[in-house]
């Protein structure tokens, strides 16, 4: 660890004010980039002179490295809210960490084995009934349709009941994810049997948590799902655009509202998952959502002595394709999964009609409050129609809304690898070698002169004649904790925040 220089701590107190107080004042502040473009901001008043003898270890200029040779890390700060409520995401040290709210609410959705892809402006698209796997129409799908329509903003996304547009053709195909247009990347792909759980983080586009995010997303550690995630469909990119997939905090839970015994169920109690018992993933996603890109949380379960999350529509191209590999999915909803709880029982989830339990009056938005209680599109909300994600999703599993909580309290090391590695972090990363020579001032070090221990000839046992140079031998060498370098562009107009009350707003253009 490198050692502090002295300083006198009232004088940095006041250095540090006087630029906070500035700030306040100055309209120009980024909000979008507290770092004002400079991840590397804690340097940016460090200039080492030619003279200064300790270019040997830094080099002249701005340092980008440690005394050690190791390199300093981007460091970037974000927020991002829905609600009026606020989740902080920041990276420090190769170290994500997304902190809000304790017991937030979810939601339960879950894929079935398909991508919408919807039509581009000015193209023309398959008239209804078009054979979406027939030789001739592959070019069409490839050409006019798309998953995500970046220019189109709000306008890309069609809702369900405009399926077909004004010249009888379609405004979006629903293709599974065997389709020709995947080109087999998903041929052997597991079956999407497992339900996940989520809810909004961001607004669209999340502006305010945009660099901090875009960083993460692009690092070694992203973007690699687990074996839950996977059968849960988080691993299909046409859906999921960026997954980060997170570890919560020691002292974060999952909740599961088990009811008050031998009340109904307006009576709510909820307790923690045992996840020795009832296995658990956490991700930040990157999805679009009515053709905006949002950020998500999503928790997967699954329990290791039943088959409750488990399910599969037996009917379909997706299935059938299952059914020709030989698989066999469980083709039932367990209508109410149930958890191991920490007090060692096995309990059954109970969903609430309401929107959520931190929704108390949404009728000063103008509707809405209740629980879709069904799967599906989103689309019309706050309509008793629509249903609750996505239009990839199943309708028979439901939201069991707020029947599962979480903390949001997580963190990821983006390099991929954890900070209980016994080689990672070693001192001697940065020269690449396992034998290091340490140079000193020499001298007898330690010698006892205190009174107490030279009258009884107390001698230091530690006491010893340090060298001038000293070679020390590390038992291995690993490469220091980089980074992939992220292209942000240049730092734009800080968008004012959305005061809604949904964490999905509805365009009802």
């Amino acid at each position: 660890m490198n050692k502090l220089c002295k300083r006198t701590i009232l004088p940095t107190l006041i250095a540090f004010a006087i630029p906070v107080f500035q700030l306040h004042a100055n309209e120009n502040l980024q909000l979008n980039d507290l770092t004002q473009n400079d991840p590397f901001f804690y340097t940016s008043d460090q200039n080492i002179k030619d003279d200064d003898e300790t270019k040997v270890l830094l080099g002249t200029g701005r340092p980008n490295k440690t005394h050690s040779q190791i390199p300093h890390l981007p460091a970037y700060y974000g927020y991002m809210n829905t609600n009026s409520t606020y989740r902080f995401v920041n990276v420090v040290e190769q170290v994500f960490t997304m902190i809000g709210e304790g017991k937030h609410g979810l939601w339960r959705i879950q894929e079935n084995g398909s991508v919408r892809e919807y039509l581009k402006y000015g193209k023309t698209g398959l008239p209804e009934g078009a054979d979406l796997f027939s030789a001739e129409n592959q070019k069409i799908i490839k050409n006019n349709y798309s998953n995500y329509l970046p220019n189109e903003s709000w306008s890309g996304y069609k809702y369900p009941d405009q399926k077909i547009n004004e010249n009888g053709n379609l405004n979006f195909v629903d293709l599974p994810i065997t389709h020709p247009k995947y080109e087999g990347k998903y041929a052997k792909h597991e079956a999407v049997e497992l339900p996940s759980f989520y809810c909004t983080m961001s607004g669209p586009d999340y502006v305010y948590a945009k660099k901090a995010l875009d960083f993460s997303f692009n690092q070694p550690g992203a973007n690699k799902v687990g074996p839950l995630g996977k059968r849960a469909g988080l691993d299909i990119n046409e859906n999921y655009t960026k997954v980060l997939r997170l570890d919560a905090f020691p002292d974060a839970r999952s909740w599961v509202n088990v009811g008050q015994e031998g009340k109904d169920e307006t009576y709510m109690k909820w307790l923690a998952v045992d996840e020795d018992k009832t296995a658990a993933e956490y991700y930040l996603l990157e999805r679009p959502f009515f053709n905006r890109k949002y950020i998500f949380v999503t928790a997967v379960y699954d329990n290791k002595d039943n088959d409750d999350f488990q399910y599969i529509r037996p009917q379909g191209v997706y299935f059938d394709s299952l059914k020709a590999r030989g698989l066999s999915p469980k083709t039932t909803v367990t209508q109410a999964p149930r958890f191991h709880i920490e007090n060692g029982e096995l309990e059954k989830v109970q969903g609430l009609p309401v929107f959520g339990i931190h929704h108390h009056n949404r009728k000063v938005y103008g509707g809405g409050g209740a629980c879709p209680l069904k799967g599906g599109d989103y689309g019309r909300y706050p309509e008793t129609t629509a249903g609750s994600a996505w239009p990839t999703n199943y309708e028979e599993i439901t939201p069991l809304c707020d029947g599962v909580l979480v903390d949001i309290k997580f963190y990821a090391n983006l390099d991929g690898s954890s900070w209980n590695d016994e080689n990672k972090y070693l001192g001697n990363a940065g020269v690449g070698t396992e034998t290091v020579t340490y140079q000193m001032q020499s001298g007898e070090y330690g010698v006892f002169t205190d009174e107490y221990n030279t009258d009884l000839g107390i001698k230091n046992p530690d006491s010893q004649q340090v060298p001038s140079e000293l070679n020390l031998t590390f038992p291995s060498v690993s490469e220091p904790t980089a980074y992939t370098p992220t292209y942000m562009g240049e730092p734009g107009v800080a968008m004012l925040p959305l005061q809604g009350s949904s964490c999905r707003p509805i365009p009802q253009s």
